[in-house]
């Protein structure tokens, strides 16, 4: 069944969750998918616990997650479930919607490649290292949230 006709005129505001236990990087990320794609409704959630009950009550059109939460010097307070915890549950859950994880963690050899296998094949599911290029990120957001369908991508990290 098709979605009914938007009004003319009418413009989809895509929601996306946003979930980083670094509140500098949901900052920054927001900043930028607001510059960059213009309106979006975005959820920003330190604690994945708290995002994942989010996701839980709607569906949004775009996932953005880390995996680690458990890796900062000097962290004491609880910030939710890893991404480890995370990606299987989505997976259970056979989830549609994009998904863009974004982790230093990926800079490590192999990890990459565990995550990929905890997500399953399934997941709509797209990997970028920390640090990235801005633009390569506002890339990224932009083909996931056209093209919702298309997975399994990876952008470099760097300069364009």
């Amino acid at each position: 069944m098709n979605p009914p006709a938007q009004p003319s005129g009418h413009v989809h505001r895509p929601r996306i969750v946003l979930i980083d236990d670094e509140s500098y990087l949901t900052d920054l990320l927001e900043k930028l998918i607001k510059r960059q794609i213009g309106e979006a409704t975005i959820l920003t959630f330190q604690n994945r616990d708290a995002g994942w009950q989010e996701l839980l009550r709607r569906d949004p059109d775009l996932l953005i997650t880390d995996m680690n939460n458990d890796n900062v010097p000097g962290r004491s307070e609880y910030l939710g479930m890893s991404g480890w915890k995370m990606l299987p549950m989505l997976a259970e859950r056979a989830v549609k919607y994009p998904i863009l994880v974004v982790s230093g963690s990926f800079l490590i050899p192999g990890v990459e490649a565990e995550a990929r296998k905890c997500a399953g094949r399934n997941l709509n599911i797209s990997f970028m290292p920390k640090p990235f290029a801005p633009s390569f990120f506002v890339q990224e957001v932009n083909r996931l949230l056209a093209q919702g369908d298309d997975s399994g991508g990876r952008l470099p990290s760097g300069t364009p």
